[in-house]
């Protein structure tokens, strides 16, 4: 069950995946997540926007996928179970 009341900080997103703050300003530009603030130092990212980006850096760490490309993989997942919640 996602808590919609937990948000994450820039600075506790690349803590937690000990990523880069450049990276997670890439992963916002490539619409990996979508942060609530209006400069990075005040980004706040949903359980949702933390789940992505972990999954982001997952395709990078053990399948070699660079930003780019894991924001095309996520929208393609994304699309398919779409797809299937539409069959069903």
């Amino acid at each position: 069950m996602l808590n919609d009341n937990v948000f994450y900080t820039r600075n506790a997103v690349c803590h937690s995946y000990k990523l880069k703050p450049d990276i997670i300003n890439e992963m916002v530009a490539w619409g990996i997540a979508e942060p609530s603030g209006n400069k990075p130092e005040k980004w706040l990212f949903t359980h949702e926007d933390f789940e992505r980006i972990g999954r982001a850096t997952r395709f990078n760490n053990e399948l070699e996928i660079n930003v780019p490309g894991a924001a095309l993989a996520l929208q393609l997942i994304e699309d398919i179970k779409n797809l299937r919640n539409e069959e069903s």
